[in-house]
């Protein structure tokens, strides 16, 4: 059964009589032991067993009747008490008489009877303390108290139930405080809630003090909301786009549900798509005139992110992305005229040149590359005299090309480019001549013979 830490002087006065007699009894009790004999061997005689016996249930009765003796105004009816108390008298006085067997039967139903009031009475304790818990956090303050100063009335130094009564006595003060808080707010006397919630220290349990301060930090959030709002669409009056999306943002942070913040933002957004639309419109137009295709594909399809149905994907991109590639073509054979001008390369060199003629359909820019391209062509295409001299006993290789076997002298014409003529004879080092021929150059002249033996 529970104990409390300390008990009342009266309650200390008639335990300690009721120890005192049960320590004189036991002092005589063990004598008597002694003289018995019920020790070693003799233990298990039937009067040290019956002597044994008596004796446990004496001391079991003493420390439940120890325990009720502490209970003030005890609930328990008087009458059962009483009983248990007489057999345990009658027990009391067999049991000095040596009428062991007798004495147990005497305190075995008083043991009982005792045994039950004391489980009655700590059920009850703990219900009583359950429910005054209960009520405690339901806010039910009155009735809380009133529980807990019941067990009071049995236990008054129960320290469960003094911190109960004094936990109801403030949540019925403070639960005062948060109803007073919440019509201050309901009335918009904001500050006048927030003094009142303020001076409740820590946090406090009770649904009411919860209800008033959340109630207090949703006007706070509301009000912060609304300036957001307020701001947003002052932004969006000076089309400040970005200012306006980031005050309707933070709205939304705070209410997403916020009808007002939400129509806010779409309209912030769309704003500054337009803005942006515009600048990469004037963009478009600032690079179509001066023909910068590929400046001209980026604004293009910057475009087509931010407004994925414009027209200008469908009517500018594929024709920008075809002269973009033309003009590149056409830089890399200007760039490489011998690439460009190779055998295998020729009739596309030629196709590249026709498609940049017609200036209306690909542009001043590109056009004016083509005809730089057909004037490179030409002069890569018309051919150089060379004349190539040798001693009719040296075998002569041009690269690339051919063969031209043993002569004196040999004539050709060959196209502008680079070269590699290799001299072979057998008992000879080779010998090879770079030979660079430049577009319109003046004939040219080489001899190449083998002429250092081995």
């Amino acid at each position: 059964m529970r104990s409390p830490p300390t008990v009342s002087r009266a309650r200390r006065i008639a335990a300690s009589l009721l120890i005192a007699a049960s320590l004189a009894g036991a002092a005589a009790v063990f004598g008597a032991a002694g003289e018995l004999g019920c020790e070693g061997d003799f233990a298990d005689t039937p009067l040290c067993v019956e002597w044994s016996q008596a004796l446990d249930a004496r001391a079991k009765i003493q420390a439940i009747l120890t325990d009720l003796a502490a209970v003030e105004q005890p609930p328990w009816p008087p009458a059962e008490l009483a009983a248990a108390n007489a057999l345990f008298e009658e027990g009391l006085a067999l049991f000095r008489d040596e009428y062991f067997g007798d004495a147990a039967a005497r305190f075995e139903p008083a043991l009982a009877t005792l045994q039950a009031i004391q489980r009655s009475f700590e059920a009850q304790l703990d219900a009583t303390l359950t429910e005054a818990q209960r009520q405690l956090a339901a806010e039910d303050f009155e009735a809380s108290r009133t529980a807990f100063r019941r067990v009071l009335a049995w236990q008054p130094d129960h320290a469960a139930a003094l911190t109960g009564v004094a936990h109801a006595e403030a949540g019925e003060r403070i639960k005062g405080l948060a109803t007073e808080a919440l019509a201050h707010i309901a009335a918009g006397d904001t500050e006048a809630a927030r003094a009142l919630l303020d001076g409740i220290a820590g946090d406090f349990p009770g649904a009411t003090l919860r209800q008033a301060r959340r109630a207090l930090a949703d006007f706070d959030a509301r009000t912060r909301r609304n300036g957001f709002i307020t701001a947003g669409y002052a932004a969006l009056d000076r089309q400040d786009w970005s200012a306006a999306a980031a005050a309707f943002e933070r709205a939304l942070a705070i209410d997403a549900a916020s009808t007002a913040a939400r129509d806010g933002l779409a309209q912030a957004r769309r704003g500054a798509a337009d803005m942006a639309l515009s600048a990469l419109r004037r963009s478009l137009e600032t690079a179509l005139a001066g023909e910068s295709w590929n400046a001209a594909i980026d604004a293009v399809r910057e475009i087509g992110r931010i407004e994925p149905d414009a027209v200008e994907l469908g009517s500018h991109l594929p024709e920008l992305e075809r002269l973009a590639a033309l003009e590149s073509r056409v830089d890399q054979a200007l760039a490489d005229p011998q690439r460009a001008l190779a055998r295998a390369m020729r009739g596309n060199t030629r196709a590249l040149i026709a498609e940049t003629a017609d200036a209306s359909t690909v542009g001043e820019r590109i056009h004016g590359k083509g005809l730089a391209l057909q004037a490179q062509f030409e002069r890569w295409t018309a051919a150089v005299a060379v004349t190539i001299r040798s001693d009719n006993r040296t075998e002569i290789l041009m690269r690339p090309g051919r063969k031209l076997g043993r002569f004196r002298t040999r004539d050709l014409e060959v196209y502008p480019g680079t070269y590699t003529l290799l001299a072979r004879r057998k008992g000879f080092r080779e010998k090879t001549l770079p030979l660079t021929v430049q577009p319109g150059s003046a004939p040219v002249v080489v001899e190449l013979v083998c002429d250092e033996r081995f």
